[in-house]
């Protein structure tokens, strides 16, 4: 049984780690009404946050809801900005315990990982290995249990003001959406992605320490497997939806199950994967065009401002700079003019 930690929920109501979050919470929101009142009187919404905290009266406020269509349909919950301030704070105590027990080739949501690395991760793997084994997790989000989650988070924290803190943050969810199962976990939230990591961290070592793999590589839901051998990759997905489905109750989706030679290219977060090539997907780049000529008309209507405009079309472009586009980016732009949209 690895160490557990205690004495962590003083150090998560101090004025300094409050104020931490608070700014971090900040970050890329500052136009937002909401986040404009709290900066007003910042310090007076903090002293009473954290004395909600330190007297254990602190609960959640109910989400706000927004669906969104691209790449696909789903629900994303937006938590007041008092619990997202709330959320980075228990971030900022227990994402260093956590740190020291994830694996290397876990790259959603961490500090200095990323979906880049995950991608040259998964080139590097392919250089090495003939074949690959491309899964992802049937409804993630949705279906992870909170009990099981309770038992990974208190396998490495002992405090119970933290576990009660993060019962709390789970129940939130499902009394928002009337929910009567203990199940599932809002798309959108800080905590909702670090508790994700926490929870498939079992399937990494599993993979890695039980079956023995070396070429592995996890960007949340989405992993791929590495090996010489076809029969072994076919006999290991058997093992994997058992371990998956006893362990942590979850189900593959089937039609993500996919087993090829790695220099047939892998699809992965958005790109064609070759042991010495990169290619955006015809469907990523598709909606990726799409999203900038969007942002775009919003900002000549008015509906958004220069920052968000920048900061979209920055992301986009990054993306698409990332893969081998050269030809691409001459054929959309004009050659002569990547160096102007690429700032």
């Amino acid at each position: 049984m690895p160490k557990r930690v205690g004495y962590l929920y003083e150090h998560l109501c101090t004025w300094s780690n409050l104020y931490l979050a608070y700014s971090k919470a900040c970050k890329h929101k500052k136009s937002k009404a909401e986040t404009a009142e709290w900066m007003y009187s910042c310090e007076s919404r903090l002293f009473e946050l954290q004395a909600e905290l330190i007297e254990q009266r602190y609960a959640p406020r109910p989400y706000k809801y927004f669906t969104i269509q691209e790449p696909k349909e789903r629900v994303i919950s937006v938590a007041a900005f008092r619990d997202r301030v709330v959320h980075h704070a228990l971030i900022n105590v227990i994402e260093p315990i956590f740190e020291a027990i994830f694996i290397k080739d876990s790259y959603a949501t961490r500090k200095n990982k990323g979906l880049h690395l995950g991608v040259y991760a998964t080139q590097n793997y392919a250089r090495s290995y003939q074949w690959y084994l491309k899964l992802d997790i049937r409804k993630y989000f949705d279906s992870v249990s909170h009990e099981i989650l309770i038992k990974l988070i208190s396998q490495k924290i002992k405090d119970p003001k933290i576990i009660t803190l993060c019962k709390s943050i789970l129940k939130n969810q499902t009394d928002s959406m009337g929910l009567a199962e203990d199940t599932g976990l809002p798309v959108g939230n800080l905590t909702s992605q670090f508790f994700a990591n926490i929870y498939l961290n079992q399937l990494d070592h599993y993979v890695k320490q039980v079956l023995g793999y070396k070429g592995y590589v996890r960007y949340m839901d989405d992993f791929v497997l590495f090996s010489e051998d076809k029969i072994s990759l076919k006999r290991d997905l058997q093992l994997i939806e058992t371990f998956l489905a006893e362990k942590l109750k979850l189900q593959i989706k089937e039609k993500s199950v996919q087993i090829n030679r790695t220099n047939q290219g892998i699809p992965y977060l958005g790109y064609r994967v070759y042991p010495n090539l990169l290619r955006i997907r015809k469907e990523n780049l598709r909606r990726c065009m799409k999203g900038l000529e969007k942002q775009e008309k919003l900002y000549l209507l008015g509906e958004i401002d220069g920052a968000t405009l920048y900061q979209s079309t920055k992301s986009r472009l990054g993306f698409i700079d990332f893969a081998d586009t050269q030809q691409l980016q001459k054929s959309i732009w004009g050659e002569g003019q990547k160096a102007g949209l690429t700032v």
